[in-house]
């Protein structure tokens, strides 16, 4: 009884915007980027600094974000596999996003310009991220932006 007293609320936490039963994952910070070419396509992978403050784990399910480097659209970009986030911690995860490789070429002579005039270039990841516990999911927003820094943006070549 007592189990399925908690699943109808964890259910009707997630449906039913119950702030009482759960918080806002936060993403902190991006490190460790590299990047490389398969079959046409790009794979930029980084540790993603998360923070989830529940007392339950969550696990983010393969979504689709919108990436933009040095102010160019380089479209959509793929999670394709499943990440999960421990309960209250604090740590960083490992993402690959993979996108069309020929859209990340405009970019690269963007983030060159940025990089002479010392503005740094700017990875910005925008849409939902799918997220949840066993089969209640949820869309938790995502709108992170990163400058990258002279160093880090040569140690991917």
């Amino acid at each position: 009884m007592k189990n399925l007293i908690l699943l109808c609320s964890l259910c009707f936490g997630l449906t039913a915007n119950a702030s009482f039963l759960y918080k806002d994952l936060e993403f902190l910070s991006m490190e460790n980027f590299s990047i490389e070419r398969v079959n046409g396509n790009i794979h930029v992978g980084f540790d993603y600094v998360i923070k989830n403050p529940n007392w339950y784990g969550i696990v983010i399910k393969p979504s689709s974000l919108k990436l933009t480097v040095a102010e160019v659209d380089c479209g959509w970009v793929q999670i394709e596999k499943s990440i999960k986030i421990k309960r209250k911690s604090e740590a960083g995860y490992p993402f690959v996003l993979i996108g069309d490789g020929s859209k990340f070429v405009k970019s690269g002579f963007s983030s060159i310009w940025f990089l002479i005039t010392g503005n740094g270039v700017d990875f910005n990841l925008k849409g939902k991220l799918k997220a949840g516990i066993a089969f209640f999911t949820k869309k938790w927003p995502m709108d992170y932006t990163y400058t990258m820094n002279f160093e880090e943006f040569l140690s991917l070549f």
